[in-house]
């Protein structure tokens, strides 16, 4: 069969294939608020069709791949046949799932997602057979051409040379710092502060051992951008103005020439300052905290949005073109630095050490933070990780992730309760992603280790806020309320210093007194913005925290409301009527700047000393209060709001 003939019906046969995908995303498109839809539908039009237009040439390259591919075998077979072509076609695609999937392993991860009916990793035994008729066929198709020599000397040479070894480092005059970090950590997710489960940090125990233990440290707000601005800060959201994750351009700016954020501090005082993450890290691409390298996914604005639905709707070409190297994976498949599937710990730990490596090699100091997302909704760790602790048998809902679509996120939050044997499981994912996440801390000290940068690296273990499991009085996330216990606040967080001895801190913390620490530790003056302390100096008074911004009405996600308090509740509606595009700011979503202040002063507010909780919920008539005895009810079952206690009013006086 003449090539022309096979490239024709294959130009057809991927040219409908395009266009069905192009209709499955105009569905995706349409599957989100129509305000949102209506964006995509008219100023945002052209862009939404250019998404569509960059990924023509993927297109283009597999019906010319396909077609080179089954000439000659189908010349041989004497196939004269137009039904031959497709058959071929399909045949070549089933293997190269080899290939694809063993070089990008967290492709299969997202098969068994949107398969889980299908024993998607039992077929992880196929992929060697796969790869072997893939590469036969290269090979038949490369000899047609007179080029096979060649190309086996060429991937003998590639596949058959080492690894460099990284480089040791000398003896530093000044400390390193290296910030490990996943999202959405539990405290009383690690086998030290008593995890239920024995294996399910054992990397982390091990570190802990070698480490203070701050076990009464929070957050300010359980949202990763202002976490995090608030940690590198060193002041309360209040003062540093980030109030929520859809921040206003002027306020963006504002940290962008903050000359006190830590990062920036130790740039000037001559580190190497970087993170590597993956969406979970987009904040950083955000905001500018300082570091002089950002390797993290990009800010989710609308544009980036439209090329996830792309991405989405176009499944073949990130399964085939997602990890191919440099320019050409870039130019096939449009934002590519946002696939999880692609942005693995493994891939981010590399980046990691590729930038720490250089600074070994200068000789210059370094603080890196490597930032990952297992533990984050819709907890999407890793085979194994991600059926190590669930039941074998099961086949409910949300078999290897937490489903939930952005139109049932936006409008109605997550379902106020669930079947017993499903909230089980979503906790048995959850533990799972925390062990993915321990396996990733020990592949990273081990690389330190190697390096013999152990004795000269201060090493934080830590996260940027906790996480709701459908416990009592909430559903699952984070920062939408302070019911049910401290999970969402409350943190791990274990500091190592060189030189100094382990031992266990139940000091009363915040995460704006890690700056200082930080700072103290390198001995380098403080900026006198700081609102924290050192974690070795006295106890804080109490510790702040305020909710963060909410995608839904709030009274979705309080379930320990009484129906008088639900109806007194200040309750704004969620994404679809509060946010909108900045066409002048990077195409972000940001507040509208006429509902900020609602927005703001909605927030539910919290304060806490060793003993007492203190909740005040704004309401129509008056604040809705919650007061707790966290020594005596750390599950805050017994509301003593209103008794009468002094404690009451002492700790309202205080909020903010």
């Amino acid at each position: 069969m003449p090539f022309r003939r096979i490239a024709l019906v294959n130009g057809v046969l991927f040219g409908a294939l395009y266009v069905a995908s192009v209709l499955a995303f105009v569905s995706l498109s349409e599957g989100v608020t129509e305000r949102f839809a209506a964006l995509a539908r008219g100023p945002y039009l052209w862009s939404a069709a250019s998404a569509q237009l960059r990924v023509v040439p993927a297109y283009v390259v597999m019906a010319l791949t396909a077609s080179a591919l089954a000439w000659k075998p189908l010349t041989w077979l004497g196939a004269r046949r137009v039904w031959a072509v497709p058959v071929a076609t399909a045949l070549i695609f089933l293997f190269a799932l080899g290939p694809a999937l063993t070089i990008a392993p967290g492709l299969f991860d997202t098969f068994a997602r949107k398969l889980p009916w299908l024993d998607v990793y039992g077929l992880s035994r196929w992929l060697g057979v796969l790869s072997a008729v893939f590469v036969a066929l290269i090979s038949v198709a490369l000899l047609s051409a007179g080029r096979l020599a060649g190309a086996v000397l060429i991937s003998f040479a590639v596949l058959t040379s080492p690894p460099p070894s990284p480089p040791r480092a000398a003896r530093a005059t000044k400390k390193n710092v290296l910030i490990i970090a996943t999202d959405s950590w539990r405290f009383d997710r690690v086998g030290v502060h008593g995890a239920t489960r024995r294996d399910l940090t054992p990397n982390i125990d091990a570190f802990a051992r070698t480490a203070t233990d701050f076990t009464n440290l929070h957050v300010a707000t359980a949202s990763t951008l202002e976490a995090w601005v608030t940690l590198f800060s060193g002041r309360y959201p209040q003062t540093h103005g980030i109030r929520s994750m859809y921040p206003s351009r002027e306020e963006v700016a504002a940290i962008d020439a903050d000359a006190a954020m830590v990062p920036r501090v130790l740039a000037n005082a001559g580190y190497d300052t970087f993170v590597s993450s993956d969406w979970a890290g987009n904040c950083f691409d955000l905001v500018d905290l300082g570091f002089t390298k950002r390797r993290v996914g990009p800010v989710q604005n609308f544009e980036a949005l439209l090329l996830e639905a792309t991405v989405r709707a176009h499944p073949l070409v990130p399964l085939f073109f997602g990890a191919a190297p440099g320019l050409v994976g870039d130019a096939l498949v449009p934002g590519r630095d946002a696939l999880s599937s692609l942005a693995r710990p493994e891939v981010l730990t590399e980046q990691l050490f590729a930038d720490i490596d250089n600074s070994v090699k200068a000789q210059r100091p370094f603080f890196g933070v490597l930032f990952v997302s297992p533990t984050h909704l819709p907890y999407n760790a890793r085979h194994p990780f991600n059926a190590k602790y669930v039941d074998a048998g099961y086949r409910g809902a949300h078999r290897y992730q937490v489903e939930v679509s952005a139109h049932e996120l936006i409008t109605t939050g997550f379902a106020p309760t669930l079947a017993p044997d499903v909230i089980a499981h979503i906790r048995d994912l959850y533990d799972g992603a925390v062990s993915d996440f321990d396996d990733t801390v020990g592949q990273v000290l081990a690389g330190l280790e190697v390096r013999g940068l152990s004795d000269d690296t201060i090493v934080i273990v830590t996260t940027d806020h906790g996480e709701d499991l459908y416990d009592e009085g909430s559903t699952l996330g984070h920062g939408t309320n302070f019911f049910g216990g401290d999970q969402s606040t409350r943190i791990p967080f274990f500091l190592r210093v060189p030189g100094k001895e382990a031992a266990v801190s139940n000091r009363l913390s915040r995460t704006i007194d890690v700056a200082p620490t930080l700072l103290e530790l390198l001995e380098l003056p403080v900026p006198p913005s700081f609102e924290g302390s050192s974690l070795t100096s006295a106890p804080a008074e109490f510790v702040y925290a305020e909710t963060c911004y909410l995608f839904f009405p709030k009274s979705k996600a309080m379930t320990d409301l009484s129906e008088l308090e639900r109806a007194e509740l200040i309750e704004l509606s969620g994404a679809a009527d509060t946010l909108e595009v900045d066409a002048s700011f990077r195409h972000n979503l940001v507040l509208k700047p006429e509902l900020r202040a609602q927005v703001i002063a909605a927030k539910d507010r919290m304060i806490r000393t060793e003993r007492w909780k203190l909740i005040e919920i704004p309401a129509k008539t008056r604040p809705i209060r919650r007061l707790y005895d966290v020594l005596r009810d750390p599950h805050q079952r017994v509301n003593l709001a209103g008794t009468g206690l002094a404690i009451e009013d002492e700790l309202a006086s205080k909020l903010r």
